[in-house]
């Protein structure tokens, strides 16, 4: 938008409404004609020639032609308001609902739109056209970003992630490492972020080409030592994440044995587990430990005295040494059975490590802030 003119400068650039110009816009069947006329308004319109009522009868042209049939019209509308800062909430909406090819300038210029706009059109829309056009805007907000990323296109969060105005959340960068897995293309862009989460590198260095992963090693001086090292955390906690989704008691045990197959149930996912509220595993876990059935390790899981608790503990073969701090940590997320927190959520960790807190009182116990810390990790996933 230009400044205001001064009166000498209106008068020289003046552009006058004439009933002319609305009678063939009204009557006028040529599309030529109506995008002649509109031509001439939005020249005045964006240029702060019009003033007063003028101004009114413009918008109202506009209200009249961003319903045009004629698809030339209403594109030619689009462009000449997209960078018009001021332009009516209604009649951008408008466009930016339209056809792609309508929709795509407003979509990708307009600062007209909000947040929330933006993440109403991107929640309905199956156009991969608009959702691009979304991306390659001069600055899109993380809420935005997380909106985009749930779509799940390949050419949208490519898109998205080489838009230098982006901003992406820690949470969404590693939703799009969980959803393409493998996918190179999606990888190297995600990896030519300015700055990632290090367990998200350490998840995504063995994924990508060896000239890629070199850059990410240097990048952010990494050996290969700490990636072997921290991609066991990494596995764990993607694991434990997706423990997050519905299973039944079957797939868990299931689970379970498959991966103590593979040598992959270590007491460290194990306990891990339990500090984000998952008891099934951990009660599947113990009861492969210990070696006995699970119904079994139900029964003595359930039993709040400490005879059954320690006894399949101690035949699990876990640390003598934490013992009692997974007792009282079982206890605190037995509780919590019933709790409007979903497990895994910030809310749940918050309150599961007040409970193991106040569970605890004054009393000190071996590795007890160890748990605690692990449980608080929770606070860094939205």
């Amino acid at each position: 938008m230009n400044q205001k003119l001064t009166n000498a400068q209106l008068a020289e650039h003046s552009i006058v409404l004439t009933q002319m110009d609305v009678d063939r816009l009204l009557t006028d069947a040529s599309p030529d004609s109506r995008t002649s006329v509109l031509e001439k308004i939005s020249q005045g319109y964006n240029g702060d020639f019009l003033q007063g009522r003028e101004r009114e009868i413009a918008e109202q042209i506009f209200r009249l032609l961003m319903k045009d049939v004629a698809l030339r019209v209403r594109e030619t509308l689009a462009l000449r308001l997209k960078d018009n800062e001021v332009a009516p909430r209604d009649i951008m909406l408008h466009l930016a609902n339209d056809v792609e090819t309508v929709a795509s300038p407003v979509l990708t210029s307009s600062k007209v739109l909000s947040d929330s706009d933006l993440v109403s059109i991107i929640e309905k829309s199956y156009d991969i056209g608009k959702l691009l056009a979304i991306t390659q805007r001069d600055a899109v907000s993380p809420r935005v970003s997380e909106a985009l990323v749930e779509t799940r296109y390949e050419q949208v969060m490519t898109s998205l992630l080489t838009n230098e105005g982006a901003m992406v959340s820690d949470r969404s960068l590693e939703k799009i490492a969980d959803d393409f897995r493998g996918n190179e293309e999606v990888l190297k862009a995600l990896a030519a972020q300015p700055k990632l989460p290090i367990t998200l590198v350490e998840r995504i260095v063995t994924q990508v080409s060896t000239e890629v992963a070199n850059e990410l090693k240097g990048k952010y001086k990494l050996s290969d030592q700490d990636i072997a090292r921290d991609a066991t955390q990494s596995r764990e906690d993607f694991m434990v994440r997706l423990l997050e989704h519905p299973l039944s008691s079957d797939e868990v045990v299931a689970l379970v044995q498959q991966m103590a197959l593979e040598d992959r149930l270590t007491p460290s996912i194990v306990m891990t587990a339990l500090c984000r509220g998952q008891l099934a595993f951990f009660t599947a876990a113990i009861a492969q430990f210990a070696s006995i059935p699970i119904e079994n390790a139900k029964r003595l899981i359930a039993d709040r005295g400490e005879h059954g608790f320690n006894g399949i503990y101690e035949k699990s073969g876990l640390p003598d040494s934490m013992m009692n701090a997974v007792r009282l940590l079982l206890r605190a997320v037995q509780d919590m059975a019933t709790d409007s927190a979903a497990p895994g959520s910030v809310l749940y960790a918050n309150r599961l490590a007040e409970r193991v807190i106040r569970i605890a009182g004054s009393e000190p116990i071996e590795y007890l802030p160890y748990f605690i810390a692990l449980i608080r990790q929770n606070q860094h996933r939205a």
